[in-house]
């Protein structure tokens, strides 16, 4: 769902069928939000991640193959001019800087604190501001400048997210770095309302907080967490589904803007971070569950793509609603899911990259299942 909302945000008119669906915005810092659930739980009870290099090329690999192929598509598709276009704008060695974001998603997230100046790369409070080109432009796929936050968060976890102490270091800096940020007035909210990633380490950092937490409840009480898992499930459709028939009163409940931190719709961030465990431990073993949450990934990944060539391709008549752009983005997410990431999974699995099985209530470690849960 939180895809989803992503996918409907970049859609034209941002609806899908007549609907408006929840801040895409906010569905990202949400990720964000898993992500440190997800990434603190397989460093501690997962042993094969005790390996930096393990964890490093693990986490690399659920990222990378897709986004290649898609990047890869995407410059034979739609973007065929893509080098020539960018080394009339910037000198050789800019071009091999973003060249190699591109390549690698490394870096993709400075694009938005950078712009052109006369054949350089210069820094930027506001990239939106200037005018001409703005130096995301050359991403081949704009959303993974996500991906470049995602990947620091990954650098720093292995040393902040094995220890509850560590955690609470990091939201320290992360709510340091908000409001140092927040007090010096940017001449724009966006790229610093959720894109500056030491701003962001907040989030994952309270995902973090929220598997230390979780782990002294749930495990052991399934019943609990199936119950507020499904609880949580109804809320996120309603939410989300219902944005339109709930206005103004989810704006009212969730929408509420912290100056101090400059952070948009924080109590329903809250929330995500209160319910992410009872959510994953009341639904871990759900193959539904599993299969729709193996397709958040490729979804968003492919996304922009689809709906460049849906624009293209489809007849206006059918690009009502935006109904086919969505199908189709689903349907390419299961394709790219089973042609790509399935395979790369079965390598990083030997690495390490599965999330821990539930426990018996007396066993002092999570022990190893024969049912497989992704990360």
């Amino acid at each position: 769902m939180l895809a989803l909302c992503v996918v409907a945000g970049h859609s034209p008119g941002s609806k899908i069928l007549g609907l408006t669906l929840f801040s895409g915005l906010t569905a990202v810092q949400c990720f964000y939000i898993i992500s440190g659930f997800l990434i603190t739980m397989v460093l501690n009870e997962r042993s094969d991640y005790a390996n930096l290099r393990n964890f490093y090329l693990s986490r690399y690999l659920r990222l990378w193959p897709a986004y290649v192929v898609v990047a890869s598509l995407t410059l034979l598709l739609t973007r065929p001019h893509w080098l020539s276009q960018l080394s009339q704008v910037v000198h050789w060695r800019d071009v091999v800087f973003l060249a190699f974001s591109n390549l690698t998603l490394f870096f993709q997230d400075w694009t938005l604190f950078l712009r052109f100046d006369e054949g350089h790369l210069v820094p930027t409070a506001a990239f939106g501001t200037w005018p001409g080109s703005q130096v995301n432009h050359f991403l081949l796929v704009p959303q993974c400048w996500s991906l470049g936050v995602e990947l620091t968060f990954y650098l720093i976890a292995p040393f902040a997210c094995r220890r509850l102490f560590g955690v609470v270091a990091l939201l320290a800096f992360g709510v340091a770095s908000r409001l140092i940020v927040a007090a010096l007035h940017p001449p724009a909210l966006d790229p610093w309302v959720y894109r500056f990633a030491p701003s962001e380490m907040m989030l994952f950092a309270a995902g973090g907080l929220a598997y230390f937490g979780g782990r002294s409840i749930y495990p052991s009480r399934p019943r609990l967490a199936k119950l507020f898992g499904s609880v949580s499930v109804v809320f996120f459709i309603v939410v989300v589904l219902g944005n339109d028939v709930m206005e103004p009163w989810s704006t009212k409940l969730f929408g509420g803007f912290s100056q101090a931190l400059l952070m948009v719709q924080w109590p329903f961030l809250l929330l995500t971070a209160l319910l992410v465990a009872p959510l994953f431990y009341g639904s871990r073993s759900h193959p539904l569950d599993n299969f729709l949450g193996e397709l958040s990934y490729p979804m968003y990944i492919c996304h922009l793509l689809v709906l460049s060539l849906t624009l293209s391709w489809l007849p206006v008549g059918l690009q009502s609603g935006n109904l086919l752009y969505v199908v189709a983005t689903i349907a390419a997410a299961i394709v790219l899911y089973a042609a790509v990431i399935k395979p790369a999974d079965t390598f990083r699995h030997r690495l390490g990259a599965r999330a821990p099985a539930a426990r018996h209530p007396t066993a002092p470690r999570l022990q190893e299942a024969t049912a497989v849960v992704h990360d």
